[in-house]
């Protein structure tokens, strides 16, 4: 297994597990660019694309966290109420008409038709990890087998896109 990582700059693959956490389409590009084999490619996209999920999903939960708390502390800033006024005011008061822009609707539009295993297969080619693991928490975040089922498709879509781009 040592023989695996040999003569493997640090930084080469630093980066490439740091790109397919972001970015997963086209860390295998970079991978293949760097010189990398198709089974150090799937290994290190595949674990990227774990790690980078994992880190965006708890952060998407603290992030939600956050604005669940502080959305009536700054209300009541700007209108100079009480924080349970503001509470009360943002838990009634209808919400002015948000501006869909086409992700917004392209992701509402795979939220509603496929739902939460359209997130899971959709995720990693067509939204990104971190926008993935943000929808899931906030929509899924009550599955147990969310983070298996990311998995699953994470190594699924690693094998794939690494065998498209060896191939052509």
């Amino acid at each position: 297994m040592i023989e695996f990582f040999v003569g493997l700059p640090a930084f080469k693959l630093i980066q490439v597990v740091i790109m397919s956490g972001i970015k997963f389409i086209l860390a295998p590009l970079i991978s293949i660019g760097y010189g990398f084999n198709y089974f150090q490619t799937v290994i290190f996209t595949t674990v990227g694309g774990i790690l980078g999920f994992l880190f965006f999903y708890y952060m998407s939960k603290w992030i939600i966290k956050q604005y669940n708390n502080y959305s009536p502390v700054v209300f009541s800033y700007f209108t100079g109420e009480k924080v349970e006024t503001a509470k009360k005011k943002l838990n009634h008061v209808p919400q002015a008409k948000k501006v869909f822009t086409r992700r917004n609707k392209l992701i509402i539009k795979i939220r509603n038709k496929y739902g939460f295993f359209g997130i899971i297969i959709l995720t990693p080619v067509l939204l990104s990890i971190p926008i993935g693991a943000f929808l899931a928490q906030k929509y899924y975040s009550k599955k147990h087998n969310m983070l298996v089922y990311m998995s699953i498709s994470l190594v699924l879509w690693s094998f794939f896109i690494s065998s498209v781009f060896f191939l052509f």
